[in-house]
């Protein structure tokens, strides 16, 4: 089983300590010191204020983002969890995905998704009601310019006429694609082509606000998984091909669990085929979370492995 965590962007704890410079490349550093094999970040362009004020988090441009930790680590993958496709043109998408493997070595992986955001949406300029088509679009048009000298495709909004990309991705064929959310589109597009799943673990509020199907317990999950089998079983696949991302209670360092607790239900996780999980932060200073994070890999993430 292998360890992630989502960068916290904000510019409030510790009297905006968390968007220094310095400290991105601290905790990147401490993270990675400690044992953890990605850090992550998240993809909110134009978020409403009515969001952020119902729990909504900041956030910085993801490419950018992940193109710093690159240059400040050496061993870590790199990671969105997650971006949001219909959001951008597919062929600026892929200049981005693509510098920021070239600028890791090769360690990127991007879990994507649709979007949830109305509000954010609009801001942007993208029609909601597309932003299924508007995927798989992409998608298609983004393996094409990386694997073309030469792409010609017409999609909604855009037309390539022999557009190319150099430099292209160090990964071949592409680096590792993951998808985000719970939804039936999801997990088809996971056993036709995705290389892992992150899960969207936890309450029904949270997956109604992510507008998708709740898995909030460990039986749903293992539910989920025999639905995922059976779709990847009819594209010739299985569980074994994919990574599954599932971030829980587990590694939530706010929850008050002893380091067994946390280790009997990471062994259940992994049990059921789990391979990646992620860390979660509580609001903190800085030096105080790089401390959590090295007392978490020495009580816990040593023992798991």
């Amino acid at each position: 089983m292998k360890f992630s965590i989502e960068y916290p962007v904000d510019s409030h704890t510790d009297g905006g300590a968390w968007i220094r410079p310095e400290n991105l490349a601290r905790f990147a550093a401490g993270a990675e010191a400690a044992g953890l094999d990605a850090i992550a970040v998240t993809d909110h362009p134009a978020p409403s204020r009515k969001w952020l004020q119902a729990g909504g988090h900041e956030s910085f441009d993801p490419f950018a983002a992940l193109t710093f930790f690159a240059a400040v680590t050496r061993r870590m993958r790199i990671m969105t969890r997650l971006v949001v496709v219909p959001y951008r043109n597919p062929l600026l998408q892929a200049r981005s995905m693509m510098t920021v493997d070239v600028l890791s070595g090769g360690r990127a992986i991007f879990a994507l998704g649709t979007g949830y955001l109305r509000s954010e949406f609009a801001a942007l300029g993208v029609d909601f009601e597309e932003r299924g088509a508007l995927f798989d679009e992409a998608i298609e048009a983004i393996k094409g310019v990386w694997s073309q000298d030469a792409l010609s495709f017409e999609g909604r909004h855009f037309k390539a006429i022999g557009q190319c990309m150099s430099p292209s991705v160090v990964q071949r064929p592409h680096p590792p694609f993951w998808l985000g959310g719970n939804s039936a589109a999801v997990m088809n597009r996971i056993a036709r082509w995705g290389q892992g799943w992150s899960v969207l673990f936890g309450s029904e509020q949270l997956a109604r606000t992510s507008r998708t199907r709740a898995i909030s317990s460990l039986r749903e999950l293992a539910e989920a998984l025999r639905d995922l089998e059976d779709r990847l079983a009819a594209h010739g696949r299985s569980l074994a091909d994919i990574d599954i991302d599932v971030v829980s209670e587990a590694c939530d360092l706010r929850a008050n669990l002893s380091a067994q607790e946390r280790i009997d239900q990471l062994g259940a996780l992994r049990a059921m085929g789990v391979t990646w999980t992620g860390l979660r932060l509580p609001k903190a200073p800085v030096t105080e979370a790089i401390h959590l994070v090295h007392r978490f890999a020495a009580e816990v993430i040593a023992k798991i492995r």
